[in-house]
């Protein structure tokens, strides 16, 4: 039963399933074509995206194209590096220009992995190095930063760091904005505010002028500027300012003579005008310094003269380039701003010097004048030599002497004088007196107070003995001027300067007018003093010492016989029957007689005997160092030339003489005793003779 249900089940499940396959067939059928239609609509779906993949990759392909060609045409620098590989993927032109290279490749590899190729510290290449590193931290980073080509002038860029992926690799981006005229206008400023600050707070010259070619280098790119500062003295250019030249084109033409063919700066200064040299390799003036350009890599210069408020031509303002290179009419008018600060510059420096100068000469003029005021007239010789040597210090003199006019012989003689380091002294090439007319000297100086002699202006004839020992010539010069004694000339006083331009402005010839007033006052205390000290020791009618002075002579004498043990003797005489030529021929033949002798005693003894006028007729001479023979022999060789002299009076003069020598323990009064004491002998044995005293 149970195989008969199971049969009748299965049979009618299989009645069943037929009845049920056409439905089901259908069903398949309808999922077939809804699977096929979605399939259909997936594969239109696909192709849509693929289609608008490909658009939008030619988009952006398009799009890479364009931005690049917009950074290629920009002015601002761009360029792309690998983060890791720190080689460049793109870089436009102006990148390139500004790095000085021709691809990004030669961008990577002669740039960025170079060293050398960079300006110095703080531009190196460490120091863009650190900045990328703090970009790197950071995500981005700006900055300024300084291109140096190797050809051509500084690029300054504001820059910008900035991390992005790019062609699916991490990269950086580099921008750079040229900001050098900016930089260069503010440079330009700041350098002119520093050379106006500097002139204000009376900075030292050079460092004044400094700034100011610095001015016009910021004014003028590429240039490196130079001012140079005319010697009047010595008619050449000294340098003064501007550091960016190598020091040996500074030191070479420092001190370049000024005249026409003396490289740009002199020919400039010496015309008066501007002087252009596109090219110092080709061009004559620069023939001495051909090597020194070679080495330097100086090719062009120009030079500006600078010219103060009257005209006067200060020095020249230099500009020089690396290249032949030729001024614009805009570049002369940039450079009319620093030569005109130069020139401010200049001229106010020359005015503080000048009044300093003045402050200094005044106190030089009253220390020296003090000086000479107060000279003892003792001192008066060293003081005189003192203040030769002051003048030729005050007025850089080479030499300064003073030459006196003797009064009996009308004869000039240099009395003082000081020569320079290395210059021989005049007093021995010029050993003897020289005759002179005063009264011409005193024509000469009439009609010019303090002239000047040169190798325009000789000298007179009458002062050509000092013309030729001195040398005078173009560049040599003497001013001279008379010392006066009320309105007598007593002196001329000469100083000798060696100069190529004008040695003697009219302000150091009153000072010269004014020393020599001074010094005649000296001269004539002088000539006073000893005036005077001479009567107070002399005799006024034999020009011998008095007794007064010959007894302090015979104090010395002693007491330097008792300390160092040495002797020294006395003669002492009076003429014989004096008082008799007195009463026969009068007093006036007595006086001449008295002076004949006194001349003859003067000839007759050294130098540093002492003779004197003992009173009366008598004389008395003092012999140092002198023993009793040799006085004996001095006496008498005194005794026979006044017997043998003609005097006025028709009679014969002759002496008695007594003679002494020093003994120990003597007092002045001691040895005269015993000297007078054989004078007394000479006269009791019949006059005429010499004793001396045991």
């Amino acid at each position: 039963m149970q195989a008969g249900f199971e049969e009748n089940w299965f049979a009618a499940g299989q009645s069943g399933l037929f009845s049920l396959l056409p439905y089901l067939l259908i069903g398949l059928l309808l999922a077939l074509a809804v699977a096929l239609l979605y399939v259909r609509h997936l594969k239109k779906h696909i192709h849509q995206l693929m289609f608008d993949v490909g658009t939008r990759s030619r988009n952006l392909r398009n799009a890479d194209r364009e931005l690049k060609t917009l950074f290629d045409q920009s002015s601002i620098a761009v360029f792309l590096m690998d983060a890791q590989t720190a080689s460049v993927l793109y870089a436009n032109t102006t990148v390139l220009e500004a790095f000085g290279v021709l691809s990004a490749e030669h961008l990577s590899t002669d740039v960025l992995q170079r060293p050398d190729a960079w300006a110095p510290a703080p531009y190196s290449l460490r120091d863009f190095e650190s900045l990328v590193g703090e970009a790197m931290r950071a995500g981005t980073k700006s900055f300024d930063w300084q291109i140096q080509p190797a050809r051509g002038q500084e690029i300054w860029l504001e820059c910008s760091l900035s991390f992005l992926t790019y062609k699916s690799k991490q990269a950086m981006m580099f921008t750079g904005v040229n900001v050098t005229a900016r930089k260069q206008t503010e440079d330009l400023e700041k350098n002119r505010q520093r050379a106006l600050a500097s002139m204000a707070s009376d900075s030292p010259l050079h460092q004044t002028l400094d700034q100011i070619a610095s001015v016009a280098e910021s004014a003028l790119p590429g240039a490196r500027c130079a001012i140079m500062l005319k010697d009047s003295e010595q008619y050449r250019l000294r340098w003064a300012g501007g550091r960016s030249l190598p020091s040996a084109m500074r030191d070479a033409l420092d001190g370049v003579a000024i005249g026409y063919g003396e490289a740009s700066p002199g020919t400039a200064v010496f015309t008066g005008t501007r002087v252009v040299t596109r090219n110092t390799n080709a061009d004559e003036h620069w023939a001495k310094w051909y090597q020194l350009l070679d080495a330097t890599g100086v090719r062009a210069c120009w030079s500006e003269p600078i010219l103060g408020r009257g005209g006067e031509t200060l020095g020249s303002f230099d500009v020089y380039h690396d290249v032949p290179w030729t001024p614009g009419d805009a570049d002369v008018d940039l450079l009319t701003g620093p030569v005109f600060l130069a020139s401010l510059a200049i001229e106010r420096h020359r005015a503080q010097m000048q009044l300093e100068q003045m402050v200094v000469s005044e106190k030089a003029v009253r220390r020296i004048s003090t000086d000479l005021l107060t000279i003892n007239g003792d001192d008066a010789a060293e003081g005189l030599e003192r203040t030769c040597s002051a003048l030729g210090h005050f007025f850089r003199a080479d030499r300064v002497f003073l030459c006196r006019v003797d009064d009996a012989s009308q004869e000039l003689r240099i009395s003082h004088e000081w020569a320079g380091e290395g210059l021989p002294l005049l007093r021995p090439q010029i050993s003897r007196p020289l005759p002179v007319i005063p009264v011409s000297l005193e024509a000469l100086f009439k009609s010019s107070p303090s002239p000047v002699f040169d190798g325009n202006h000789p000298v007179p004839p009458m002062l050509q003995f000092l013309g030729e020992p001195l040398g005078l010539g173009s560049s040599r010069s003497l001013v001279l001027t008379g010392i006066y004694q009320g309105e007598r000339l007593i002196g001329l006083l000469g100083l000798v300067k060696t100069s190529t331009m004008r040695a003697w402005t009219t302000e150091q010839l009153e000072n010269v007018k004014l020393m020599a007033s001074l010094m005649g006052n000296v001269l004539t205390r002088e000539k006073l003093l000893s005036s005077l000290t001479f009567r107070a020791v002399h005799d006024q009618l034999t020009g011998l010492y008095n007794r007064h002075k010959l007894e302090s002579f015979m104090e010395q004498e002693v007491a330097r016989c008792e300390r160092y043990s040495t002797t020294f003797s006395v003669i002492i005489f009076d003429l014989d029957h004096f008082k008799s030529i007195n009463d026969r021929y009068g007093h006036n033949e007595g006086d001449s007689v008295l002076a004949g002798v006194a001349k003859i005693v003067e000839g007759d003894i050294r130098e540093s005997e002492i003779a004197g006028r003992w009173g009366g007729e008598e004389f008395l001479i003092l012999l140092p160092e002198t023993g009793l023979q040799n006085a004996s022999a001095v006496a008498e060789r005194i005794r026979r030339h006044v017997e043998a002299y003609r005097f006025s009076i028709p009679v014969p003069v002759t002496i008695s003489v007594g003679v002494a020598t020093f003994q120990q323990g003597d007092k002045p009064h001691h040895i005269l005793q015993r000297a007078d004491g054989a004078l007394y002998v000479a006269k009791g044995e019949g006059r005429n003779c010499v004793r001396t005293a045991a």
